[in-house]
């Protein structure tokens, strides 16, 4: 069984290219023995294929279900999904075929500490820290932009004790995993995929 990655995507490019993709996710037919909102069912009414004879000789790795109907954002299609293990190729796969589209993505998956993006200037996904505090009972979790807000978050839940990210490997130190206290500072970085 994969750890389950929650993937949101955000397509820039022209508004025919965007709407034919918007009715592939909408109205596809399912191919045999797979789940009707499978990616491939998607990029196979797209007429595109993932397999061996694509544009750079190898299979494409596709192994994830749309989640929910996409929505416009401004001018951009947004979709999200659910992909085993981390993003799939799905995107490689439209961004090959349709030359004039951008597919910007944030990937989470908590099981393994996966937190990506491809979107470096943040215009879609300006996110670049997840924490999760669990302080004497009081648990919290935020998505921050900056280290600046982070520190800022964990000097509040902290009274001040943790400012540097020493500071959270010795508040970590501090505490054995079956403390009856439950404390614990985790805080991962999306790692910015060029």
């Amino acid at each position: 069984m994969p750890n389950w990655a929650y993937t949101s995507y955000a397509i820039e490019g022209p508004k025919e290219t965007l709407q034919k993709i918007e009715q592939a996710i909408l109205h596809h037919d399912t191919e045999d023995n797979s789940a009707e909102d499978w990616e491939g069912n998607v990029l196979k009414e797209l007429g595109l294929t993932w397999e061996s004879n694509t544009p750079d000789g190898k299979e494409k790795y596709m192994r994830g279900f749309i989640e929910g109907e996409p929505w416009w954002d401004n001018d951009a299609l947004r979709v999200c999904a659910m992909e085993a293990w981390g993003v799939t190729d799905f995107n490689e796969v439209l961004e090959e075929n349709f030359p004039d589209i951008k597919v910007f993505y944030a990937v989470e998956e908590g099981g393994e500490g996966i937190y990506a993006t491809n979107d470096s200037e943040g215009r879609y996904f300006p996110d670049r820290f997840y924490a999760d505090t669990c302080i004497n009972n009081q648990c919290e979790c935020d998505y921050f932009t900056s280290e600046k807000e982070l520190f800022k978050f964990l000097q509040r839940v902290t009274d001040n004790k943790v400012k540097t990210w020493a500071d959270i490997d010795d508040f970590n130190e501090q505490y054995e995993p079956d403390d009856s206290d439950s404390n614990y500072i985790y805080v991962r970085e999306y790692t910015i995929i060029k």
